[in-house]
């Protein structure tokens, strides 16, 4: 049984994933591979079963799974229902609010859930950076990485006569948006512009403080927008940039850098671990200095351009979810 509740919720990263995912099981479903149940809420005419919304993790999903004879419950997120005689498997996203608590918003509900799905027997993990997070804080989970990359097709087409760097990001802590917008000012950069694309946050007063104290001009921040205006966004943009402090997994990144766009990224979280393990360049999201430089490189730097793209055509693709589904099966099995 699949919890299929995010499957119409609102656009996020999450949502991506368990998208994907639903489209790879049901792809194996169709060759005989497994027998797959998607539970949603009333309305979802999608899903093959729709459970009352009021108590749906913790008691609809199990007792709709123990109904139907299930085998597993695969929950796309890092939460489980707090008793379940059918064993569940969910999907481990990201834990750098456990390691480094002082980047990220207090929660205790998405600590608390967290901390449950780190005692189930099997789980998944959107990244091998993010399954090593999960074995290294020292939860007894067995966790398999699925081979997830880029999710959108994007189809790169830069607006060279009004140029933007792209930043897509919420603002909290961990994204490191107010030390972006202090090396877009080191930058020095006046025939361009940045834009940080994300829902408001915790550091929403900060991230507004520091573009006005400085008085800095060519930043727009964009949020809520819809998924053709979003995706219109990425495509013209002439470069990339994540200046994060941690990151699971970073769609937009992942999705551009498979398009062909020019990225540069902070040597932390799933990019870091991804584009220093294949040798290519990274800065310290730390250093206003290095950021400052990359931000100029994504500009002006022809040779740095070359090289990187040549790098994301290399190393970064389009996700085949059939081959996500059959490693999450195999872990399963």
């Amino acid at each position: 049984m699949f919890d299929g509740r995010l499957l119409k919720s609102k656009p996020s990263g999450v949502r991506d994933i368990a998208v994907g995912l639903s489209k790879g099981l049901r792809a194996l479903e169709g060759e005989g591979r497994l027998d797959l149940i998607v539970a949603g809420s009333p309305g979802a005419d999608s899903c093959d079963l729709q459970i009352e919304s009021r108590g749906f993790m913790h008691f609809g999903l199990p007792r709709a799974a123990r109904q139907k004879g299930a085998d597993r419950i695969l929950v796309p997120r890092q939460t489980i229902p707090i008793i379940s005689k059918i064993p569940i498997v969910p999907v481990f996203h990201d834990i750098g609010f456990l390691r480094l608590p002082e980047k990220y918003r207090r929660n205790f509900v998405r600590d608390f859930t967290t901390k449950m799905a780190g005692k189930t027997s099997t789980s998944l993990a959107v990244s091998e950076y993010t399954a090593n997070e999960v074995s290294e804080y020292g939860f007894p989970v067995s966790i398999t990485p699925l081979p997830i990359q880029a999710i959108h097709d994007i189809r790169w087409a830069p607006v060279y006569d009004d140029p933007y760097i792209l930043c897509v990001a919420a603002h909290e802590p961990h994204k490191n948006l107010v030390g972006l917008v202090r090396a877009w000012k080191a930058a020095d950069i006046h025939d361009a512009r940045l834009i940080i694309c994300g829902r408001s946050g915790v550091e929403t007063t900060a991230l507004m403080a520091a573009i006005d104290t400085e008085n800095i001009e060519r930043i727009e921040l964009v949020a809520n927008l819809e998924d053709e205006a979003y995706e219109e966004l990425l495509s013209g943009c002439v470069g990339y940039i994540q200046p994060s402090f941690d990151e699971g997994l970073c769609i937009p990144a992942l999705d551009l850098a498979a398009a062909g766009a020019p990225t540069a990224v902070s040597s932390l979280g799933n990019l870091g671990y991804i584009y220093s393990k294949g040798g290519a360049e990274v800065f310290d999201p730390y250093s206003i200095e290095e950021m400052a430089k990359h931000l100029n490189r994504l500009l002006y730097d022809e040779s740095f351009k070359r090289a990187i793209i040549s790098w994301n055509k290399s190393n970064i693709s389009l996700t085949d979810w059939r081959e996500v589904a059959n490693v999450a099966l195999g872990a399963m099995s």
